[in-house]
């Protein structure tokens, strides 16, 4: 399957189950939302993963969550 394509798939799953949070907001803050709205494992494990920081943007979460999961995009 090609890369560009399951990127995007995950991307769109990401913001699916990270929409509605209010931003700013920390990583503990994401998993406590992630739980509430029955998150699946695999988008969970990753938001757990992130840095405990915060986040200004849903666009900041998705696209910290993608480089975690498959790295830096190619150019």
């Amino acid at each position: 399957m090609d890369e560009a394509f399951v990127r995007r798939a995950y991307r769109a799953r990401v913001r699916d189950y990270t929409d509605g949070i209010s931003f700013p907001t920390t990583r503990d803050e994401l998993l406590a939302f992630a739980r509430r709205k029955n998150t699946p494992s695999d988008i969970y494990t990753e938001l757990n993963r992130l840095p405990a920081k915060q986040f200004a943007s849903s666009s900041e979460v998705v696209d910290a969550v993608i480089t975690l999961r498959f790295g830096a995009a190619s150019q």
